[in-house]
């Protein structure tokens, strides 16, 4: 077995570099005209009568959707938006929001793809930082928008609207209606390295930060997500319904497919109830996909038609161990791709080979080197420089910068500055920090472990919350769980906590023995936190840090509490906490 992995391993480079090094010498130069606009264009070429996008049954072809984005073009240069100018995309899925990118990269404007679940100061803080001049809405998002922005920044900003589940009101312009008859466009051709959108980090800390998307980012994005992702072809129909304000539906999926000329399925909003059905009524071949999106799917109760669909392959990221293989065999799926990386990160990997488990293998200029897990912080040798890690060890995940592989980073420099590691295996080198925990496996097989932050230290251990939520998660009554540690006066380190959703069968005597029989007493999630909905972005990333303040007191959480005391987990209330507080209850 291990031979097999190491010879697809090798086989994996050659392929990557037979794809890769024409273009990074030839097509990829910081001064040729390439965006994903181009890819568009040959498709209105090659096929300007066949289907692009499928909306809510309505189909557009290559031609009509070329012709509506040169009149949102028209329309944005008519209001003032010229070349390097900002605008804010704030829309649910939907055709228009992938045509007014695409209008944006025509006249050489930048989009600012606002994730739809941010509000308040947050909303303030993503539109402001970018020096949007309008907003182009889904009017459905108006009233969140309006009350989220101040009155002066709202009154500098030029508002459009598309109709979406509310039609757009009185007084507003819709831009559909208003772009019928703005004229010619004038297009811009843009560079491979200039900038073509700002794709925000998800905000799981802190505010989200604008990261730059050059155009060549978004190019080599697309051709990973074709020629290692999806392999897509022009037949091919991809079901997407991950968020397009996010890398790996935008950039990964449909950017990748679109290289292929594939008809793309435009879902508003992932749908557990609603996806196999449309997976079979469009007879889709491909999905992007993120890893909770598959554990949602895995907790709709089987069905005989669970196999009957036309798929051939599924790409994305984050599908973990303890699902992986169920997911699969359940609903018999032929390929499935993993994709390690980040929006703005360096050294994407990916499993072309279908490995559970597995994130890819090492490519040249990546690294894991040995850290503190809970820190982050490299760990150096006495010469001051930081080692590899061996198999079967995790550490931080790391690329080396050069002059093709590079950081284009985010608006905010100092945020920048802080991605990169310096004199790390050699005198003045440079290297991208990822952030996140990876383990070294035989073959230099490498999986996704931790983000740095989420490992925790608890009875001098080094506690894994993605390893915790997964045995956690065998446990049949449990649908998700969110793990992270929190704070115990009473004790050094931090004590396991899990935020779960559980079934109505859910029975905690049962889950007790579960979890003391598949621990070690280290790992055990000592307190209980049973919520109705789980708090996630907008891409089912698990939202840690404002639990980790409200930690496990009764009196800022509505939610059920437990405690796990004497091998059974009991009701935590203010008199138990106060208790553990103070050290006269042990954990």
């Amino acid at each position: 077995m291990s031979l097999k992995w190491a010879i697809n391993g090798v086989l994996d480079d050659i392929y990557f570099y037979a794809q890769g090094i024409p273009r990074t010498l030839f097509t990829w130069k910081p001064d040729n005209q390439l965006t994903i606009l181009n890819f568009f264009e040959n498709n209105v070429k090659k096929y300007p009568n066949e289907i692009a996008f499928i909306f809510k049954d309505e189909s557009i072809t290559w031609q009509e959707a070329d012709n509506k984005i040169s009149q949102y073009g028209a329309f944005l240069q008519s209001q003032g938006i010229a070349k390097g100018d900002c605008f804010a995309l704030l829309m649910d899925n939907c055709p228009d929001f992938l045509m007014l990118l695409l209008a944006a990269h025509r006249v050489g404007a930048i989009a600012a793809l606002i994730n739809t679940t941010v509000t308040g100061e947050g909303l303030k803080h993503v539109v402001t930082i970018v020096d949007a001049k309008a907003a182009v809405l889904g009017a459905s998002h108006l009233e969140k928008f309006e009350t989220s922005m101040p009155e002066a920044e709202l009154q500098a900003l030029k508002l459009f609207l598309v109709k979406d589940s509310r039609d757009v009101p009185s007084g507003y312009t819709d831009i559909n209606e208003a772009s019928k008859n703005s004229g010619d466009v004038k297009p811009y051709p843009l560079k491979i390295k200039d900038i073509g959108m700002y794709i925000y980090t998800s905000g799981t800390t802190g505010l989200p930060k604008a990261a730059l998307i050059t155009n060549g980012r978004a190019v080599k994005t697309s051709f990973a997500g074709q020629f290692l992702g999806f392999r897509a072809k022009q037949k091919d129909i991809l079901y997407l319904t991950l968020p397009l304000y996010h890398a790996t539906g935008l950039l990964w999926s449909w950017a990748g497919c679109l290289r292929a000329g594939s008809t793309t399925v435009i879902k508003e909003k992932f749908s557990a109830s609603e996806f196999w059905p449309d997976v079979r009524k469009y007879k889709a071949t491909m999905f992007g996909y993120v890893g909770e999106l598959c554990r949602y799917l895995m907790n709709v109760m089987p069905n005989e038609e669970d196999q009957n669909h036309q798929l051939r392959v599924i790409s994305g990221n984050g599908l973990r161990p303890d699902i992986w293989e169920k997911f699969q065999t359940r609903f018999k799926i032929p390929k499935i791709r993993e994709l390690y990386g980040a929006t703005e990160g360096v050294g994407a990997l990916v499993n072309t080979h279908g490995r559970p488990g597995m994130v890819g293998h090492y490519m040249r200029g990546s690294l894991v080197i040995k850290c503190d897990q809970e820190s982050g912080e490299p760990i150096r040798n006495d010469e001051g420089f930081c080692e590899s890690v061996e198999v079967g060890e995790t550490g931080l995940f790391i690329s080396q910068l050069s002059k093709l592989a590079t950081f284009e980073g985010y608006l905010d420099k100092q945020a920048s500055n802080k991605k990169i590691m310096s004199d790390v295996m050699a005198e003045g080198d440079r290297w991208f920090n990822s952030g996140d925990l990876l383990t070294r496996h035989e073959n230099n097989w490498l999986s996704f472990a931790d983000r740095v932050g989420d490992t925790y230290r608890w009875k001098s251990e080094n506690v894994s919350t993605m390893e915790v939520a997964a045995i956690v998660n065998k446990y049949a009554e449990v649908l998700d769980t969110n793990v992270y540690g929190v704070e115990v006066k009473s004790a050094e380190g931090k004590a396991g906590m899990a935020l779960m959703n559980v079934t109505d069968n859910f029975n905690l005597d049962v889950f007790s023995e579960h979890v003391e029989k598949n621990l070690n007493a280290f790992q055990l999630p000592y307190f209980l936190r049973i919520a109705e909905v789980m708090k996630t972005t907008g891409t089912f990333k698990h939202q840690k840090e404002d639990l980790k303040k409200q930690g496990f007191d009764p009196e800022m959480i509505e939610d059920k509490l437990f405690f796990y005391q004497k091998g059974k987990y009991v009701e935590l209330d203010k008199n138990l906490y106060e208790r553990i507080q103070s050290g006269e209850e042990r954990v």
